[in-house]
């Protein structure tokens, strides 16, 4: 075995590793906040930062549940006064909306995944940083253009969660076109 195919499997093997762990930790963190089962700390990130307002039919995609689990989902946010239901403006399907008690917990979930994920590059010198974000913008942008090709390709069948589910906007600097998640499916969508 060459040390290049070595060192890539190395690599491969650590972020797997690292992967899991990170998001073992991230997911503990923002359930912990939410305390209401494993979707909702994704429901109310995407509400807060990219959904708030839009329909089951919406938040379902972006959660990659089935339509009858979101349905439950926003049940039990409404039952804990997180959100409520209000007319679509086509008049046909019901928007979901954010209350203010449901807006400070999605803060405190941002809150939460920050902590965590900044306590993992803690260790990290500013160079480091720069380099793993460069490392991490690619690969991110590979596994969003992989998994386009892969919807197109197999068509609409379970959808997969979407990638910025969980993400705070402002920091990926998306409004700024810094985002590689959002950069990718813009070009893939314009090719």
């Amino acid at each position: 075995m060459s040390r290049t195919q070595s060192s890539r499997q190395h690599v491969a093997n650590v972020l797997g590793a690292l992967s899991l762990v990170v998001a073992d930790r991230m997911s503990a963190a923002v359930e912990a906040v939410a305390a209401l089962g494993p979707s909702a700390p994704a429901a109310l990130a995407a509400l807060h930062e990219f959904l708030d307002g839009g329909s089951v039919t919406q938040l379902s995609a972006a959660l990659g549940l089935t339509h009858s689990g979101t349905v439950r989902l926003v049940d039990r946010l409404g039952a804990e006064g997180l959100v409520e239901r209000a007319g679509a403006q086509d008049g046909r399907a019901v928007s979901v909306v954010l209350t203010p008690r449901g807006r400070r917990l999605a803060l405190q979930i941002r809150q939460a995944r920050e902590k965590t994920l900044t306590s993992a590059l803690s260790a990290l010198t500013p160079d480091e940083l720069d380099n793993l974000s460069a490392a991490l913008d690619t690969m991110l942008t590979t596994v969003t253009l992989a998994r386009a090709e892969e919807r197109s390709a197999h068509g609409h069948g379970r959808s997969q969660p979407w990638l910025c589910r969980l993400c705070d906007f402002a920091a990926c600097g998306r409004s700024e076109g810094n985002c590689p998640v959002n950069n990718a499916v813009t070009t893939s969508d314009q090719s």
